[in-house]
């Protein structure tokens, strides 16, 4: 137990990164195998004690009351949104990474800020599911964004940290799709039919995962 009364537990260590490279497909198999790795990470990053320690101290620091729900999104959301700062991946690379690496990196870009939300949320018991869209009106086919959506009393919240907007703000997507992190084998085929002729934006046949 560390001695700093501010801070119950010791942070986690810092590891050398585990590095796993593949390739990515064009068009809509890309999109799916990327967001099938981002469903992979935020379940990850749910169950890592690190990240759910994280997510409980910063609502203990907030003075969130207990069992009030929607305090607890909207302040896990604004920490996201203040203390991750927006990173470009490498150039011409799809780079995805943990939620615990961000945590200690505190740097992302969209898809990374989403893993980092949907894990502090899903550890503390919020359903969450990816949100792909696309706002480029001379090209409708082309998705360019990836956020989450949070499920609460009977609706689903939008929660894009990249932005610096308050919770439920979204822009008006051209297109969008959304994702289950959840049941994901019966209803990714919903999915599929959802966006079959669309793609995300254009990316190299790499990809890296930094865990």
């Amino acid at each position: 137990m560390n001695d700093n009364k501010s801070q119950r537990y010791l942070p986690a260590p810092l590891s050398r990164p585990r590095i796993r490279r593949g390739m990515l497909p064009d068009g809509i198999a890309g999109t799916r195998r990327t967001l099938e790795l981002m469903v992979h990470l935020i379940r990850e990053g749910a169950r890592d004690f690190y990240v759910r320690q994280a997510a409980i101290d910063i609502l203990l620091q907030a003075a969130v009351p207990a069992k009030a729900y929607l305090q607890e999104i909207e302040t896990l959301f604004r920490w996201v949104q203040r203390k991750i700062r927006y990173t470009k991946d490498p150039y011409r690379l799809e780079l995805l990474t943990s939620a615990l690496r961000i945590l200690q990196l505190r740097i992302g870009d969209c898809d990374d800020m989403t893993v980092l939300l949907g894990s502090m949320l899903e550890s503390i018991g919020h359903p969450v599911r990816l949100v792909v869209a696309g706002y480029n009106r001379n090209n409708p086919n082309l998705f360019s964004h990836v956020y989450l959506e949070v499920y609460i009393r009977g609706h689903w919240i939008a929660l894009d940290p990249t932005m610096s907007y308050p919770m439920g703000w979204q822009a008006p997507w051209v297109v969008r799709a959304t994702m289950p992190i959840h049941n994901y084998d019966r209803v990714a085929p919903t999915l599929r039919g959802t966006i079959d002729h669309h793609r995300m934006r254009e990316r190299s046949q790499s990809g890296w995962m930094l865990t």
